[in-house]
């Protein structure tokens, strides 16, 4: 009886005729690739059979994305003053042009690897001429996935809007003293993109490209970036590029992104392996070696020990191979009020402020653990 062995040929798959049946289901027959082979034909063929909308019909008002399920993406919404952010379309993704763009309250059309997108900011206090320091923030994922692997979008992104985003970096610059900004990631908070495609390396030019506009369209001499979470990926890659940026605050980072990615393919019903390929992912602790050493960045790390969504030692990990290549960088533990011990994005705010008006590291770590205490009052 005639049996077929798959092998990988580059892009090509070949099937060789073997004399038995039973050669096929030899283990030692399978080059190292066949397994992720394996995998990917399995995902594919999933995906081929997904059945678009299913979820999303059945749970109207709390929309979602199975597995395997493609999302729809539609036309950019210009949201504006207290419209609040959609969850379906930060879902599914939006497309824009250049000539939408140039409608859209501080957009920047930005072309990476042959595809445009419409990058949002949200600035408060830019003054018209000369702006020597700005604070930047990257806020994380508002894209999550059950055990099951279903997506869906956090009860906190649809209850943002402009306005409220408006609010926070009026209140963020009033403690800085310096002007500031919140530069939407790709495919949520108004810009265009799909966030299914975060930690990617196009989403990092994406947002080193909007800081080189930023920069010579607001005269920006340095930066100070602060990155909550997947918005700490963003600034620990930014830091691993570019030599303008004065110090970076990170909290409950995904600086190790492969070992996370590990850590929770180990946790959910459904392998990690069908719903994305993680080795394709950028990971800013391998590129440590290009922080820039002429004018080293001062660099602050805040993790919360009991953190549930991004690993404690993977943080450490971070922080430990910054140090190996000779980096000073602070590590400050803080807590987390949240179920999962994972959001200090005010924290690192604060901390951010603080190091703009020249406190010390000391008077940095005293009033995070003094906004710490306030918590349990």
């Amino acid at each position: 009886m005639t049996g077929y062995l798959l092998i990988s040929d580059g892009t090509q798959i070949k099937c060789h005729r073997l004399a038995k049946q039973k050669d096929c289901g030899r283990s030692k027959a399978l080059s190292k690739e066949e397994p992720r082979l394996a995998w990917w034909m399995v995902r594919w063929l999933l995906l081929a059979l997904a059945i678009p909308g299913a979820s999303q019909l059945a749970l109207a008002e709390a929309p979602r994305l199975g597995p395997f399920e493609l999302p729809r993406s539609r036309a950019l919404t210009i949201f504006q003053n207290e419209t609040a952010f959609d969850a379906r379309e930060a879902l599914n993704g939006s497309f824009s042009s250049s000539q939408a763009c140039a409608d859209i309250p501080y957009g920047l059309w930005i072309e990476v690897e042959g595809k445009g997108d419409c990058i949002r900011y949200y600035p408060h206090g830019l003054a018209d001429g000369e702006n020597r320091k700005v604070l930047v923030y990257f806020g994380g994922d508002v894209m999550l996935r059950n055990s099951k692997g279903v997506r869906f979008i956090t009860g906190s992104y649809i209850r943002q809007s402009p306005a409220t985003i408006a609010a926070e970096m009026a209140e963020w610059s009033k403690k800085a003293g310096h002007p500031v900004i919140f530069l939407a990631r790709p495919g949520i908070y108004g810009s265009s993109g799909d966030h299914n495609n975060r930690r990617h390396r196009r989403e990092l030019s994406l947002m080193s490209q909007a800081l080189d506009r930023i920069k010579q369209k607001h005269d920006v001499s340095s930066f100070i970036l602060t990155g909550h979470s997947a918005g700490g990926q963003i600034v620990a890659g930014l830091l691993n590029q570019r030599t303008d940026v004065s110090a970076a605050v990170i909290t409950s980072g995904l600086v190790s992104v492969k070992q996370v990615s590990k850590f929770w393919e180990r946790r959910r019903r459904l392998p990690g392996k069908l719903l994305y390929n993680a080795a394709a992912f950028y990971d800013p602790v391998d590129e440590i070696s290009n922080v820039s050493t002429a004018d080293r960045p001062d660099i602050y790390v805040l993790s919360d020990p009991e953190d549930r969504v991004v690993p404690f030692f993977s943080q450490l990990f971070y922080v430990r191979r910054l140090r190996t290549a000779g980096f000073e960088p602070h590590h400050i533990y803080a807590h987390a009020t949240d179920p999962q011990r994972h959001i200090l994005a005010y924290h690192g705010r604060l901390a951010a402020a603080l190091i703009s008006k020249g406190q010390s590291t000391a008077e940095v770590r005293r009033a995070v653990h003094e906004m710490d205490l306030e918590q349990f009052k």
